[in-house]
């Protein structure tokens, strides 16, 4: 039961939300704050609005019942003059009830219009209108300037409701505003929130692609060792795991290849040694004589296996580069310089050709794969005589910028078209110009350059030369510490 519960436990540790759920959830998150502040503000609003109605509703009864206060007043006023002229009992019945009336509508003002300032109006008028009432009703004075102070009054009193009126309205269009202009606030405010919440998102995605991108690319430089652990969402983690089978079958593959061409080269080279040793025999006439025309095909299988033993050392070099670990030791670049001249001194005598080298590295010690450095010039300048003609000139400059090793190997040759200047460093093959020397190369001498500079993590770069000719500019990734070499 214990483990049941551990494993559902472990279970829901591993859980992880897919690219769809996690977009969900940061929209949400992101609309969060947003709809909060909407639905306060519609609540603010629906709750406002319940004033403006009330305040509109309230003015409007205010308004008329003072407006029949005014008219029973006229009414009342009018009434009292013609019964001063015809003394009927029944008019003064109905004054006295428009008396009564009118005094009732007060309660009716101050019922509907409870606040201070307004039951102090209504007060106001009830005391004017009793004093009126006093003197015309109950001593039966018949004076009509007892009318004018409530006639004074009620004009005072109509010019305030309508201030009062239009103020009330005024300051709840004040509220109204001040509202919207919150709620505006509010989303300004949130905007740069729900942007960082997405941004977030956004830049968790890109973070966990660019691991996989890294991933991939060790891939491309070989790392077959390395760990592969993609974090995030399910379809990153399944993806990464995909990965990991990808890896194990490229190494597989790797090995393998690098063990058939391990043993292929090194199966050439035995019977390669003896077809030589025999043509050497037949070419000293060890074993009899031979005529011209035997001679000339001597000749012919002569210059084949010459040309299968540089094919066989270029399969050897360019599968050591593909093996070969880093051994970074001390630049001693005029030793270099001189086991290169060692390499190609019979070549450079038979064509009259020649190296210039232009050394300005500085008084450092430089700390870079000697070997493999001195491999990829060997390369270079080997692809440069080739293609330079008699009498021509490569030049070798070496130069310390910007913390790294640049390399130009530059010829006078034909150059390469620039159709060709991606394509001349694949596996074997053989350029235009290729086909129109007489000296054929193996076709790996530019591939093990480009996999010596990635090797090394540095840049390749071909440029056209001035008059004429091709630039290899080789930029390395190099240690340096101060010292006098």
């Amino acid at each position: 039961m214990q483990g049941l519960v551990a494993n559902k436990f472990k279970h829901a540790l591993d859980w992880r939300p897919s690219l769809i759920g996690q977009f969900v959830f940061s929209t949400l998150l992101s609309l969060l704050p947003l709809s909060l502040v909407v639905i306060v503000f519609l609540n603010a609003l629906n709750k406002q609005l319940a004033v403006t109605q009330k305040i509109v509703s309230d003015n409007y009864l205010v308004t008329k019942a003072f407006n029949s206060l005014k008219q029973d007043l006229n009414s009342l006023e009018r009434a009292t003059r013609q019964n001063w002229v015809l003394k009927s009992e029944s008019l003064d019945t109905l004054i006295e009830n428009k008396w009564q009336s009118s005094l009732q509508s007060i309660d009716e003002l101050i019922f509907l219009s409870p606040s201070t300032e307004y039951v102090a109006q209504w007060q106001q008028l009830a005391e004017v209108l009793n004093f009126a009432q006093q003197h015309l009703v109950a001593e039966q004075k018949q004076d009509g300037e007892l009318f004018a102070p409530a006639s004074k009054l009620i004009a005072e009193q109509t010019v305030w409701l309508r201030d009062q009126n239009e103020l009330r309205i005024t300051k709840n269009q004040q509220q109204l505003k001040a509202l919207q202009a919150s709620f505006i606030n509010w989303l300004i405010a949130l905007i740069p929130l729900t942007l960082l919440v997405s941004g977030g998102f956004l830049w968790r995605i890109s973070g966990r692609l660019g691991e996989l991108t890294s991933v991939i690319d060790k891939l491309g430089q070989g790392h077959w060792q390395q760990k592969i652990s993609v974090r995030g969402s399910s379809e990153l983690v399944e993806l990464g795991n995909k990965l990991e089978w990808v890896q194990a079958q490229l190494h597989m593959l790797e090995q393998q290849k690098d063990t058939f061409l391990r043993h292929v080269t090194h199966e050439l080279k035995t019977p390669l040694a003896s077809m030589v040793e025999g043509t050497d025999l037949l070419a000293d006439e060890i074993v009899g004589p031979i005529n011209s025309e035997q001679q000339a095909v001597l000749e012919l299988i002569t210059q084949s296996m010459a040309r299968l033993r540089v094919m066989i050392e270029s399969l050897l070099n360019y599968n050591a580069i593909r093996t070969s670990k880093e051994s970074v030791t001390e630049l001693n670049f005029n030793s270099m310089k001189t086991n290169i001249e060692r390499h190609f001194e019979h070549r450079l005598i038979a064509r009259n050709q020649s190296l210039i080298w232009v050394n300005e590295l500085p008084s450092k010690a430089m700390y870079i794969s000697s070997e493999l450095l001195e491999m990829m010039l060997v390369q270079l300048i080997s692809n440069a005589l080739k293609f330079s003609p008699e009498q021509g000139v490569v030049t070798v400059e070496a130069r310390y910028k910007h913390t790294q090793l640049q390399v130009t190997v530059s010829d006078v040759g034909k150059g390469i078209a620039d159709s060709e200047k991606t394509a001349v460093f694949g596996a074997f093959y053989q350029g235009k110009n290729a086909k129109e020397q007489t000296e054929m190369g193996s076709g790996l001498g530019l591939t093990i350059v480009k996999e010596t500079v990635e090797q090394l993590r540095g840049t390749l770069n071909i440029a056209d030369n001035e008059p004429q000719g091709c630039r290899f500019t080789v930029t390395l990734p190099i240690q340096v510490t101060q010292g006098v070499n």
